[in-house]
């Protein structure tokens, strides 16, 4: 079916963000991506399909917290001498303590039976093969009971976690040696027009190098998609036509950068609508951004980004981040709050997103702009840690005023922004 949604048309400043959001979103299939089952070494950015119990007990057995000696409490004296009777290390059997002595025990080595409590090895006077204690420990002493930290049956994964170091190394303490996850959403990015060269390629007058590829293509590993790079395509009907019919196909989402708007060189729209395309969002109230479509073409969800990187990136932050969380079953990714350490005027009407950067003072997070207005200006990525979301009623900025943040991915409140 070639259609255009209802509602479009009227919109001639672009659809409200809040409304262009939520279409978008119910573009993601009613069921999140099938589940498949990895390596517990590959878990990691992988988000869970099902929930994890423990199947042990952590610690699966009473333990020594440190080096030391291992005694029974009761009756003992302070100043007491006992004789040492054994020693046990970690990965040890258990054994049993004799009464009126210590035993000698290592960091994580089972308590023998009838001890409860250690003795650090720095508070107690050794000769030969007695120890001289100084006060009595309390019951309990430097030891971890069994089922402490974890008890069996607890749960430790609920379904749309997000995975990484942390839950492998609960997973890897309970034996467990793969995962369920939801599969990654597999996303054919494509970039439109003539002028485009790949990184390392010499350039003629009036080219440039596609910088949108590249920056696309690590939002998207880093939001857990598998991605697959088409070529760019030349601005011609039919080759843009070819390029998204290929791109779908196998494909979970079709991701286009430039070629949505109007133009005369603009052809991504009509093509998708002579392929049986569908479009719900065609354009949206916010700056930098308003080019942006969104709808789906065959099995495949559809969104076209702006050309302007700024204009790419933002849509890329408010569109296509949660989205892909809403396809892979995770939870909606959470904004920052930070406070405004700018002043600004603006012409309320459409949202707007900023690059900032993000520092730390105190207890607060303080947002300053990273460099002047310009969707297609690269450089102030380089300064900022995310984007500063202003809502379409908002006509002023204030110092000390809140504001929403969108964070790059793996750029940290306070230090500069990782590559």
């Amino acid at each position: 079916m070639n259609a255009i949604s209802p509602n479009l048309a009227c919109c001639a400043g672009g659809m409200a963000f809040g409304e262009a959001r939520a279409r978008v979103l119910a573009l993601a299939p009613g069921l999140p991506m099938a589940p498949e089952t990895v390596p517990l070494e590959e878990g990691a950015g992988r988000i869970a399909a099902a929930p994890v119990r423990a199947r042990l007990s952590l610690p699966g057995f009473d333990q020594s917290a440190m080096d030391g000696y291992a005694v029974r409490t009761a009756g003992l004296l302070p100043g007491a001498w006992l004789p040492v009777a054994g020693r046990t290390a970690a990965g040890e059997e258990p054994v049993f303590l004799r009464p009126g002595t210590a035993h000698r025990i290592l960091t994580g080595a089972p308590v023998p039976e009838g001890a409860d409590a250690v003795i650090a090895q720095e508070e107690v006077l050794r000769r030969e093969d007695t120890v001289r204690i100084g006060a009595p420990p309390a019951p309990g002493a430097h030891l971890r009971r069994r089922g402490e930290d974890i008890a069996a049956g607890d749960t430790l994964l609920r379904e749309g976690t997000l995975l990484d170091w942390r839950h492998l190394a609960v997973l890897a303490a309970q034996g467990i040696g793969s995962v369920e996850v939801r599969r990654r959403p597999r996303v054919a990015l494509l970039s439109s027009g003539r002028e485009l060269r790949a990184p390392g390629d010499e350039l003629a007058t009036g080219q440039i190098h596609d910088s949108n590829g590249p920056m696309l293509r690590a939002l998207l590993r880093a939001w857990g998609a598998e991605v697959h790079i088409r070529p760019p395509v030349a601005d011609e009907p039919a080759a843009m036509r070819e390029a998204l019919r290929d791109a779908a196909a196998g494909a979970d989402l079709v991701l286009t950068t430039a070629g949505i708007s109007v133009g005369e060189e603009d052809h991504v729209r009509d093509a998708l609508l002579s392929l049986g395309g569908e479009l719900s969002v065609l354009k949206v109230a916010m700056k930098p951004g308003k080019p942006l479509g969104a709808g789906r073409i065959g099995d495949a969800v559809f969104l076209g980004l702006p050309g302007n990187p700024q204009a790419a990136l933002a849509g890329a932050l408010a569109f296509l981040r949660p989205l892909l969380a809403r396809m892979t079953g995770a939870a909606e990714p959470a904004g920052l709050a930070a406070l405004a350490g700018f002043a600004m005027a603006r012409k309320p009407g459409r949202a707007e997103f900023i690059p900032v950067s993000l520092h730390r003072r105190g207890a607060c997070l303080r947002a300053e702009r990273a460099g002047p207005d310009g969707a297609g200006r690269l450089a102030p990525l380089l300064l900022a840690q995310g984007l500063a979301f202003l809502p379409a009623g908002r006509d002023e900025i204030r110092p000390g005023d809140e504001l929403e943040i969108l964070p790059f991915p793996s750029a940290f409140p306070g230090e500069a922004a990782h590559g």
